[in-house]
């Protein structure tokens, strides 16, 4: 798995947080739990402060504020999140260990991740939650949307969820 992680905000790195090293666990603990191939996927990381997602969501998603955390998945194509695991496992092989789409020399390039420092930090205060294990769940919530995995119907933001419970349980953040 090749990690690209790019920390542009200083006050990432004045806490006593290794992003680097917590977002790997995160990814890891994600592929484990779906028991996907993780050895030819790459994703980026943007650890960015709110000025920063503020302008590519506006851009993106044409909403003028600051976010936690955009997820920007690539071409590869993911289109369906089986209930069977191994289903899904199998369409993951078949389809990102190509040369097709964003997947080329044997490398998968899921897609970016973009993370805004005050907004996490804000809204961890504002949950009771320390802002690494906030961040854990950020990290996982995000990478799911990069496989596939969406909370706009009830339904699957039920699944989504349970799957982010299960995989921060396995971290001990939960």
């Amino acid at each position: 798995m090749n990690l690209e992680i790019s920390v542009e905000y200083a006050l990432w790195d004045s806490r006593p947080i290794d992003v680097r090293s917590l977002t790997s666990r995160c990814v890891t603990a994600i592929f484990a739990e779906l028991n996907l191939n993780h050895y030819n996927v790459e994703i980026c990381f943007l650890f960015t402060d709110d000025e920063e997602i503020r302008m590519l969501n506006k851009t993106y998603r044409g909403i003028d504020k600051p976010t936690n955390v955009l997820s920007f998945p690539s071409n590869a194509k993911v289109e369906t999140i089986h209930d069977d695991i191994n289903i899904f496992s199998k369409y993951f092989a078949d389809n990102y260990e190509s040369e097709e789409d964003d997947c080329c020399c044997n490398i998968c390039v899921l897609g970016s991740v973009v993370l805004a420092y005050e907004t996490i930090e804000r809204e961890s205060k504002s949950l009771d939650k320390t802002m690494e294990d906030y961040l854990h769940h950020m990290i996982v919530h995000s990478v799911l949307h990069l496989l596939g995995y969406e909370h706009v119907s009830n339904q699957e933001a039920e699944r989504m969820e349970s799957l982010e419970t299960k995989i921060l349980r396995t971290l001990c953040v939960l």
